[in-house]
Order: C-alpha cells, then structure tokens, then sequence
C-alpha cells in the first residue's frame, strides 16, 4: 500500500521556500587497509564488516527528495558466502536515479579488484512492473573483502524502515539520516538496536539523527519463529513541519479520514454499475448475517480477479472493476466495502500488516504499517480478507491475526462523513476452526504382504484453505492429482481403489473432506516370524524438533490448529501385538490452570481390532522463550508417535 502514499497523504512540505541544501557525494576511503580480525572472526564463513544506511532529505527544484546511501562490506571465507554475495540487486522502485554505484574485492594480498560499471545490467518484471539494477562483483577469493556503495535519488518516503540485523554478524552498523532543519522525524529501535539520536553539526540548517552499535550478533532462522519480524530494525517517519505549524503529521486520525475517503468515495457512474451488480449476488436480507456475508463474498471473490501489484486509478474504480472484472487491493477493499454497505450490513476497514515481516505498533504511528486492507463486521466480530481468494469468512490470512491493527470507523454527522481511528487487537481464529481430522480402518491381505486402508481425512480452516475453495472449479483430472498427492504424503506407494471428495462451505471454516480406500505395503516389514507394523507412520510426516541449539526467539505459530485421529487396526487372525503400550503417550504444556498445547494418545485392545485415538492441539500463538523447552516436547511427540511401530508376533 505504500505506493499509493503520495496520492492519498497529502503534500504538507513546500508552504515553504526552501534553497536545495548541497548534497555532498558519499565516498569511501580510497585506499583503504584491509580489516584486523580476531582469530574467531577469521574461523567465520561471513562477516559484514560494514553496514551502513544514509538517508538525505532534501527540498530541491520544489520537490521533496530523498538521497538514499546503502555502504556494505564483507568478509567471505567459503564458497557459498562468495555465491551468497558476488550478486548485488538494487531495487529501482521510487528511484529517479542511480547517482553513483561503486564496488572493490580486496583480497588476502591487499589486491583490489574494481567493479566495471559497464556490466550493470536493468531488470523489469512484467507482472509488478519493479525495476531492479543488478551487477557482479569479479575477482572475489577466499579471505576476500567486498565492499560496495550506491546512492539513489528517490521520491522522499514519508515513512520507512531499515533492518539493521542479518543472517550474518555485524561487525559495525550504523544509521544516518539528515533533513532540512524545519522538519522533524521521529524514531523508534526495535529488538535492542540503539534509539536514534538527534545530533549537533555545524549547520544550523539541517538536522542530523544517527544511531550505532557495534557486534550485532547474526539472527538465525528458527522454527516457530519469524525472521524478519525478529530483526532489529529501525522505524521511522516525518513528525513534524514546524515551519507550518506544531502539529504532529500523519497521525493514526489523519490515517482514517484519509483512507475512509479513499475507500468510501463513489462516483455517479460507480453507484450506478453498483446497483446492477448487487442485483446479481442473490442476497436474501432475510438469512442472518453471517450467512449473507458468506454469500457476497463467495459471489464477488468468484467474479472479481484481483492483480495485486498493479495500483492503476481504473482498477480501483467501482465502475470498472464491475465491467473488466479486475480490480487492484485497493479496488477490491472499496467494492466489497460498497457491496456491504448496499446490503446494510455494517463494515470497516482494517489496515494492518503481516507478522510474519514484523509486529503492528500501534505506539508508533508509522503509515508504514499499514500494508493490507482486511474488512470488520461489528455485529458479528468477524473478519473478512478482500482480495486474498483461498480465505473465506470468518478466516483471513493467518499472518494478519494475532496482531493489531488500524480500525477504521466510519461516522456521519448530519452531511459531515468521516471516520474515527482506534488501535485494537486482531484475534487468532479458534483452533477448533483449523482442524486436520482422521478416521482410518486398516485391515492385513490374507498374505500378508499388504494392507487395505479406508481412510476418511477432513480438513478445517487454514488446513483446507487450500482445497475448499478451489475443488468444485477444479477439473476431474486435477481432483485426481490433488487426492493422489494427498493420499501419498501418508502412503508413497499408495493404490487407490476408489475416492470421493467434498467441500462444505457452509461449515463455519469451509471444510474438505476426501474418502479413500487405497492399498500399501509400505508400513510393512517382515522380521524372521514377526511381522513389523510402522503404525505411527499413518498419520503421515511430522514436524521434528530434535536440535537443541540454543533459542533466541520466542514460539510464534502460524495459527492455532487442533488433531483428532482415530485409527482402527484388524489385528491379523493368530497373531499377537507385544508392544501395545508404545501407542500410550501423554505430553502437556501447563500454563497454570490451562493447557494451550498437548499431545495424547491412547489405545484399547479387543478382538484382535486395535483401536487408537489421538488428541492434539496448538490453542495459542504465542509461547514464551523461557517455555521453549516444554513446547518443544509436544511438537517433538506427535514426531515421536511416528516412529512407533508394532511388533505383530505370531501365537504358539
């Protein structure tokens, strides 16, 4: 959404006159002495010696611009660090211009090899239409140091963020950020980087904010965790113009009155293809609520394609986007907003961000967070996603809940429309929405050599998210593909003899059920007179968490998810199972009077049909680090469940 910030803003900068400050080329030291490393440094197969980003704010030619400086350099000490960083991308979005772009591989000798501008090569994807300029480095060796810089002339950006961590440690990074001396940013470090300071300098005419920290430990990727939004990082944004006033800019009030008229605005012409539109969707204002919320989105996400990196003005516009029957975000937020509005049922727009790249701070008012438009039903306290198709109300992506987010409330006094701005949570969806069920009867062929299985799976919520809304548009060859690669994720060498699938959209969370009997040897294996039966392998692949290194962030689930599986074994006749117990487990994580994560099995045993049952779940997102250890254990048992097989032993 960031892209459509210079339209909907405003522009508050050039009331005043302002002479262009001179901007002073950056420039590294040119005949620079390789870096002194400790000798656990040296061991290292990376090290960025140098991370710095520069950030120029200018008024010039009655433009607010933006002098972007980005200065690395590196130590690689092995062949993948070498391929991980002899390829420098530069993304030309926003960008006016390369202004200046130089690179060096200084090797072991103190040999410097020098980048050939010649070689820079222009990219442009068709679908986004992003721009990038890309270029490699020659003459990189083992032990080698590669430093490069470029400076981009851009459009200012208003608000914005640097990371200031990587996948490698940092030796020294630092932040610098210069503006004409009227205007004011503010900041705010995250994950224990440095808060920015603002600084004294010999020019009365600009301020200057800088932040640095030496040995930034490198941030690894964790299961249950994510990377970016476990960065340290720096938030920023312009505060104030005290030339103009002392009013703070872009407030989260400022937010709703503006994006309440960016998504709320009709013309004549949208009105009235609005009118024809609703009269297709067959909505009855008889049903409930939620049932007619189903419908509309069912008809419109059906009807409507969405091209999410394109912000063309006509695929926003209600009139178009109903006869082309393509629409941007944007577009897509305002025709559903509109639809809902005609039908009565009361909607509002939430903007919010994925925190799977960082965590909604709403103590922080950067128009920087506000990435995606999910919609709001007061009276049902159900969510809605726009333009994302697999989702269907009351789910929306996963990486949008268990956030905050930027409410939008729209009010009306007498002819005065506006909206109000408040801050509140977005919740995870219950885990019994998002279930991954399984009934299975296994009976032996009279040989023993393979087995017959009906198995019955259903799938809830996130976990049919990807089948449900597709399957009655699927073609029968691509239902057969999809049940085949199902079935096979339990049993590789899977037979199937007969299958049926179904979606039940009228279930709260859209679930799918397929039905299939198949035949496999694959849980088979005869040891001398036993037989050996891989009963765990049944419930399919597991998630294992055997590492133990130690743990940097806290637990962080996708979603709350839930398990129940029961499985009915046809003990063959004349045989005996002498391991029975190994079914039995029983892993909780306590949380005082609850348990938010669990992992139970248990059998009986009865006429030669051996029954098992299994109950699992994942109620909350969030575990704390100090807890890693006992969450661990219970993704670690249904992993542990996997491994049990059955000693099948025949009777004397």
């Amino acid at each position: 959404m960031n892209k459509k910030f210079w339209a909907i803003a405003g522009f508050v900068l050039l009331a005043v006159t302002t002479l262009a400050a001179e901007i002073k080329p950056y420039e590294w030291e040119k005949n620079r002495s390789r870096y002194t490393l400790s000798a656990s440094e040296k061991d290292l197969t990376e090290i960025i010696l140098k991370q710095h980003s520069q950030y120029e704010y200018v008024l010039e030619d009655n433009q607010f611009l933006m002098y972007a400086t980005t200065h690395r350099i590196i130590f690689v000490n092995n062949t993948e660090a070498i391929q991980k960083h002899n390829r420098i991308v530069i993304s030309m979005n926003s960008t006016i211009d390369l202004i200046d772009l130089k690179a060096r591989a200084i090797n072991k000798d103190g040999k410097a090899s020098y980048f050939d501008k010649s070689n820079l090569k222009e990219l442009k994807e068709e679908e986004s239409g992003n721009a990038y300029r890309i270029f490699a480095i020659e003459g990189i060796e083992l032990g080698s140091e590669i430093e490069y810089y470029f400076t981009r002339k851009m459009r200012a950006n208003l608000f914005d963020r640097v990371y200031m961590q990587f996948d490698a440690p940092v030796k020294a990074s630092s932040f610098l950020l210069t503006c004409p001396s009227h205007l004011k940013f503010d900041f705010k470090a995250y994950q224990g980087f440095p808060e920015v300071k603002q600084e004294q300098n010999d020019n009365k005419e600009l301020n200057q904010y800088i932040a640095v920290m030496k040995d930034v430990p490198a941030m690894k990727k964790e299961a249950f965790s994510y990377f970016d939004a476990n960065r340290k990082r720096i938030e920023f944004k312009l505060a104030y113009n005290t030339a103009r006033s002392q009013s703070r800019l872009y407030t989260w009030d400022e937010a709703a009155k503006t994006f309440y008229s960016l998504l709320f605005t009709t013309s004549k012409d949208d009105d009235k293809a609005l009118e024809k539109f609703f009269k297709t969707l067959g909505d009855d204002a008889s049903k409930a609520t939620e049932l007619r919320i189903k419908n509309i989105e069912q008809k419109v996400k059906t009807t409507v394609n969405v091209n999410r990196e394109r912000s063309e003005e006509s695929l926003s516009q209600v009139s178009s986007v109903i006869k082309n029957k393509i629409a941007s975000r944007d577009g897509m937020a305002k025709l559903f907003i509109k639809t809902f509005e005609k039908a009565g049922i009361k909607c509002y727009p939430v903007i919010t961000c994925s925190r799977e790249q960082l965590k909604f701070d709403g103590s922080f008012d950067s128009w920087s967070y506000l990435d995606d438009y999910i919609l709001y039903f007061p009276d049902t306290k159900g969510f809605l996603a726009p333009y994302v198709f697999e989702t269907r109300y009351p789910l929306i992506p996963a990486e949008f809940t268990a956030t905050r987010g930027l409410f939008i409330e729209p009010f009306a006094v007498g002819e005065m429309k506006s909206a109000l701005a408040s801050v509140e949570d977005i919740p995870a969806a219950d885990y019994q929405l998002s279930s991954d069920n399984l009934d299975m009867d296994v009976s032996f062929a009279n040989d023993l050599s393979s087995t017959t299985i009906k198995q019955k799976r259903e799938f809830g919520g996130y976990n049919a998210m990807f089948f449900a809304p597709y399957y009655d548009i699927m073609t029968e060859e691509q239902r057969t593909r999809m049940i085949e690669e199902l079935t096979k994720q339990t049993a590789p060498d899977a037979s199937i003899v007969k299958w049926s699938g179904k979606s039940f959209p009228e279930k709260q969370a859209g679930n799918f059920l397929i039905d299939v009997d198949f035949n496999s040897s694959h849980f088979l294996e005869k040891a001398g007179p036993r037989i050996l039966f891989k009963a765990g392998e049944l419930i399919g692949p597991q998630v294992e968490m055997y590492r133990d290194d130690q743990r940097v962030t806290e637990v962080e689930n996708e979603f709350n998810r839930g398990y129940d599986r029961k499985i009915k074994i046809h003990i063959p006749s004349g045989y005996t199972v002498k391991n029975p117990q190994d079914l039995k487990m029983d892993i909780t994580y306590k949380d005082k009077d609850k348990t938010p994560f669990l992992f139970q099995s248990d059998y009986t045993l009865s006429d030669n049909v051996l029954e098992i049952t299994i109950k699992e779940y994942y109620k909350e997102i969030f575990a704390p680090l100090a807890r890693y250890e006992d969450f661990r254990k219970v993704i670690n048992a249904s992993a542990d469940f996997n491994k049990v097989t059955l000693v099948l032993e025949k009777n004397k």
